[in-house]
């Protein structure tokens, strides 16, 4: 018996070994954390699909998407905002967070999407960027 449960564990893990290797596979399903996101962007190389939930527009959380998983979390500052003193505080992921690998801030003199103004971009990235970059 004890033979045959090892067996089974082993042919399990076996089963199991390729879905991890993908290195997406065990982060969040964006359907499971923000069922009423929608999506506001095609893929974009390395990021996948951006999805958000409307309200939450333009500071997020968004979330990058590939398969359906939150390879990241975005957030958009306005510098309009920067620049009146605006405080953010107690900013939230709605999810919990995987590990993260990297955080990259880029600065949007045109704005992004629908948001034509300047503004700063936060990504909070919990994929590795050669995962990333097959997508």
């Amino acid at each position: 018996m004890k033979i045959q449960s090892v067996t089974l564990v082993a042919a399990c893990l076996a089963l199991a070994a390729p879905a991890a290797a993908d290195g997406i596979s065990h982060l969040p399903m964006v359907s499971e954390i923000a069922p009423n996101a929608v999506a506001i962007s095609p893929h974009v190389p390395n990021m996948g699909e951006h999805w958000a939930e409307p309200a939450n527009l333009p500071l997020g959380p968004i979330y990058c998407v590939i398969d359906g998983r939150v390879v990241c979390v975005e957030y958009m500052f306005l510098v309009s905002d920067l620049t009146s003193g605006v405080d953010w505080t107690g900013i939230t992921t709605g999810m919990q967070t995987p590990p993260v690998t990297w955080i990259d801030m880029e600065y949007k003199p045109n704005g992004a999407g629908p948001f034509q103004e300047p503004l700063y971009q936060l990504h909070l990235y919990f994929a590795e960027s050669d995962v990333l970059a097959a997508h």
